[in-house]
């Protein structure tokens, strides 16, 4: 079988999420005797993989000259399935439409939550508000009234994507079967029949097991919408002058990183170390607890690839998917949204019981398995080939 994986940018497992799945997933595909291209929109990073092709028109993505360049690619690669990683995307979905002309299969995939930037509206636009003066509005978006307000007008800039995407895709896969709830919120009665939830697998093989050090890990975007970061360094200010042995080590890049360093110096944080756009996994091998402050995600590659290395998660339950990942108080920590005091009070136990951690830690590894390559890459091998 011929697949093709579409998306906005260029597959580079370092670079992010989308980008690491893909590529893990592609790789267990051609193990086991399929063919697989990637074919992206925009050229974002170098990379030496000759599977990797990119539409000639970087300006629009349904341009006539794509849309010729995709439907030809199509033909001449022999493609059998179109994998669509850009399901939230309207452009990168229209073009992945066109396969159905040339009778190719389709399957889209949404990468994120589909509601949650409206439900936690406060959170998530806090940063973005207070740099125009306008962080005063916000409590006010909390009400049940603007909150319903704010999922009306969410519904009707969106629903009709969320339909026609179902409608188009013989199949639509969510990161977790509890995200079909978000998606019914958009489909005004239509069947979604055809929707399933599969997680994301983990993405590495060999673990190398040293002893663990006394370091809290965040790995990720660096930014202060979605991420949260300059929250973890409040939280993190809150704690480090009662554990001196502690540091604090934020691996990944962003346009508010260099403002992120701004924030620490501003609070006066100690034993805070920023190490850019990195290879994460030497942090995972060492790091004790790994912390995600995020107003929302999907179903984060970062929290799982940290607990398959027995580093111990914190995050908030912000959203969904959080369930499927951390059993609280059993394999990690999960916080009340947005509550400070849980979370800075969690960590400190944590931070203060090596039994705890070790207990933990332990529990994680052995919840991560749900996430096996060998398990997730089935599941998608049973619809592909069948």
């Amino acid at each position: 079988m011929n697949i093709l994986f579409l998306y906005s940018s260029t597959i580079n497992p370092q670079v992010g999420g989308v980008e690491r799945v893909t590529f893990t997933l592609a790789n267990y595909f051609e193990s086991k005797g399929h063919n697989v291209f990637f074919l992206g929109f925009i050229e974002s990073h170098s990379i030496n993989d000759n599977r990797q092709f990119f539409l000639p028109d970087s300006s629009s993505c349904i341009s006539e000259i794509n849309i010729s360049f995709f439907t030809s690619f199509l033909l001449k690669k022999t493609i059998d399935c179109v994998v669509n990683q850009g399901g939230t995307s309207e452009e990168i979905s229209k073009l992945a439409y066109n396969c159905k002309l040339k009778e190719v299969k389709l399957i889209s995939v949404v990468h994120n939550s589909l509601l949650a930037t409206i439900k936690n509206f406060s959170f998530t636009y806090k940063s973005k508000f207070s740099k125009i003066g306008l962080s005063w509005i916000l409590p006010y978006t909390d009400s049940k009234v603007l909150k319903n307000l704010l999922l009306k007008c969410y519904k009707q800039k969106y629903a009709r994507h969320y339909q026609t995407l179902c409608k188009e895709s013989d199949y639509v896969f969510l990161l977790s079967e509890k995200y079909k709830e978000e998606l019914m919120f958009f489909m005004d009665g239509q069947s979604i029949d055809n929707v399933i939830g599969i997680p994301n697998p983990v993405s590495f093989n060999e673990i190398i097991k040293i002893k663990k050090k006394k370091e809290i890990l965040y790995v990720g975007r660096v930014n202060t919408s979605q991420k949260r970061v300059d929250l973890l360094l409040q939280i993190w200010g809150l704690l480090d002058d009662r554990f001196t042995d502690w540091s604090l080590k934020i691996v990944g890049d962003g346009d508010e990183l260099e403002s992120m360093k701004v924030l620490s110096s501003k609070l006066n944080l100690q034993n805070v170390f920023f190490y850019g756009f990195r290879d994460p996994k030497q942090f995972y091998e060492s790091a004790s607890i790994f912390c995600m402050t995020s107003s929302f995600e999907g179903l984060p590659m970062t929290l799982i690839e940290a607990m398959q290395y027995g580093v111990v998660p914190v995050a908030f339950n912000s959203f969904i998917s959080a369930t499927d990942i951390i059993d609280d108080k059993v394999n990690g920590c999960l916080i009340r949204a947005f509550n400070i005091n849980e979370y800075v009070d969690t960590l400190s136990k944590l931070m203060s019981s090596e039994e705890e951690l070790e207990r933990c830690s332990r529990a994680a590894e052995e919840k991560i398995k749900v996430f096996d390559l060998s398990i997730v890459g089935e599941k998608w091998l049973d619809i592909l080939e069948n």
